[in-house]
């Protein structure tokens, strides 16, 4: 019997994941991001982004549903005020979701209030650097460089989407998309590096290109379910899908009247793990408790990327550690 925990070796194997499994040059790329500390401060405890008002640049084609990239999604880009950042905004099951396609499409070159699940993460981050507040000329394509997104979408012209947050099934195929191996998954999330720097009304954070959407692992409450404004967080333990421990604690975000809060709220103590979907984002509430602590604790500031993962959907219990 190994000596180590999987949460233990999980951490030891994000050390040194860049070197076995990456290049050195996509190991070395790295992406800085500038964001407002208003910004930062009003969305760091919060799901969603509010009601933004999204000029929609390109509509995307509905994905079909099987692995990889073909996650099921309908990808937009656009531009929108309150965000400053070039941006995407992603219907999830968007086979399930045709009429909102559809009002995507007709909107193209319009301006349309649209709200959903705010997420910075490094996928598709590209050369450039991401600074909000500079200008954000129309995209040419889906395909833009960019970190922030508005995915999954939640609700267009006050129309609610929360159906969508479901497993990613074909409605034609009934085929299943192929989720991420959490212990894969999480090996990657703790991987990240980066470092933080702030002035009077930025912060500043430089990491690498990341990935590993749309993760299916086993979530344990360790703590009570904490009430905000548009949804619940809790603090978790991570399991992969044989009930092994993958990290101890990690902040989950619940989306307000989806199925997965729903299922967030009626869990027991004690009782079987939630089966869940996740994907990740750069924890803003991390972010701000480390900008505002670095001179006193420097060393805070290079600290390994802080993310949460927002809770996409659920799926039935399945035997795990809690049981």
């Amino acid at each position: 019997m190994s000596f180590f925990t999987k949460s233990t070796r999980i951490r030891a194997m994000g050390a040194i994941f860049c070197l076995l499994t990456f290049s050195a040059t996509n190991c070395l790329a790295e992406i800085t991001i500038t964001l407002k500390k208003e910004f930062i401060e009003s969305h760091k405890n919060r799901a969603t982004t509010g009601d933004i008002h999204f000029t929609v640049d390109h509509a995307g084609k509905i994905k079909p549903v099987g692995s990889g990239a073909q996650d099921g999604d309908n990808h937009n880009s656009g531009r929108a005020p309150e965000i400053g950042l070039p941006m995407v905004a992603e219907i999830m099951n968007a086979r399930k979701q045709t009429k909102y396609v559809t009002i995507m499409k007709n909107h193209e070159g319009k301006l349309l209030t649209l709200e959903g699940v705010w997420r910075l993460w490094c996928e598709h981050g590209g050369s450039s650097d991401q600074i909000q507040g500079e200008t954000v000329p129309p995209s040419e394509n889906t395909n833009l460089d960019h970190v922030f997104e508005v995915h999954p979408i939640t609700s267009i012209e006050g129309d609610p989407l929360l159906t969508s947050f479901a497993p990613i099934v074909s409605p034609t195929t009934k085929k299943e998309f192929k989720y991420k191996d959490a212990s894969d998954a999480f090996t990657r999330y703790e991987s990240l590096k980066s470092r933080i720097s702030s002035d009077s009304d930025t912060v500043t954070i430089v990491t690498n290109m990341a990935g590993y959407n749309y993760v299916e692992f086993l979530i344990d409450p360790i703590e009570t379910a904490q009430e905000i404004e548009d949804g619940h967080t809790v603090m978790a333990k991570v399991l992969d899908m044989d009930g092994e421990v993958l990290l101890q604690k990690r902040r989950m975000v619940f989306v307000k009247g989806t199925a997965p809060e729903k299922a967030l709220l009626a869990h027991k103590k004690g009782s079987m793990p939630l089966h869940v979907i996740g994907i990740p984002r750069i924890d803003l509430a991390l972010v701000s408790w480390r900008a505002e602590h670095g001179k006193e604790r420097p060393e805070v500031l290079d600290w390994s990327l802080p993310y949460e993962v927002v809770i996409v959907a659920v799926k039935p219990a399945v035997r795990g550690e809690a049981e």
